[in-house]
């Protein structure tokens, strides 16, 4: 008799941790069989600590050219305006400069310029390169670079012309730390979908959400499940006695 207790007070214990574990698979198993009907693949996820969890991150801005509440991001050859794709580029951006309603991109060897719709417009190929930094001056608000050999030109865009600077104030582009705020702008844009509903379900289903640690713990239940069938023969078969 004492012996059936301990067999009936194990069984019992076991059935509640597999009968928790067959909620969790009955549910998750339902959505995942009406995952067209309910578009779980279209659903995404973004909590923080998931996106942690599953190793998703932004990627690392390579450079970054701050103007003012705006700022140009070269991401590994991607170019950003704030969140905005401009265009694709494998060398390095020299600066960004904003007079009035136009952006100007520096290149090695060639000036992009962009509308104040951020739309590019022009590209001035005719500097004199290699560009090493594109800035301005505050007393006339002029486009100017400096070349490899430290010498400063400033751009007429009237006669689409450059001529040595004889100006000796300028305001650089320099590279500077992204902002708090632009940094989660970027966050937001690189990781606006995070993890699908499908994909999330589907691994809470299979045990992958927890990875390795998952994988073991099926093997628990597994086992579990095994002693739960054998306890409940000993009970019946006692009870048969």
């Amino acid at each position: 008799m004492k012996r059936n207790a301990k067999i009936i007070s194990l069984h019992r214990y076991i059935g509640i941790v597999i009968c928790v574990f067959l909620v969790l698979l009955s549910v998750t198993g339902i959505f995942l069989n009406h995952t067209d009907d309910l578009n779980l693949d279209k659903r995404f996820i973004n909590w923080p600590w998931l996106l942690k969890h599953y190793g998703l991150a932004a990627p690392q801005p390579k450079q970054n050219f701050n103007l003012g509440q705006n700022a140009v991001t070269n991401y590994d050859g991607q170019i950003f305006y704030n969140e905005k794709l401009l265009f694709q580029n494998e060398d390095e951006i020299q600066g960004a400069v904003e007079k009035k309603d136009f952006l100007y991109i520096a290149l090695t060897n060639e000036i992009m310029v962009f509308d104040a719709t951020i739309e590019i417009i022009d590209v001035l190929e005719n500097t004199p390169a290699p560009i090493q930094l594109i800035g301005t001056n505050s007393n006339d608000n002029q486009i100017r670079i400096l070349d490899d050999n430290n010498q400063s030109w400033v751009y007429d865009e009237f006669n689409n012309a450059w001529s040595p600077d004889i100006s000796k104030v300028h305001d650089w582009s320099q590279l500077e730390v992204m902002s708090t705020t632009q940094m989660a702008r970027m966050n937001k844009y690189f990781l606006s979908k995070g993890i699908s509903l499908e994909q999330f379900l589907l691994d809470l289903h299979n045990g992958a959400v927890l990875k390795k640690v998952g994988k073991y713990l099926l093997d628990i239940i597994g086992i579990l499940t095994f002693v739960l069938s054998i306890t409940g023969i000993l009970l019946w078969s006692n009870r048969k006695r």
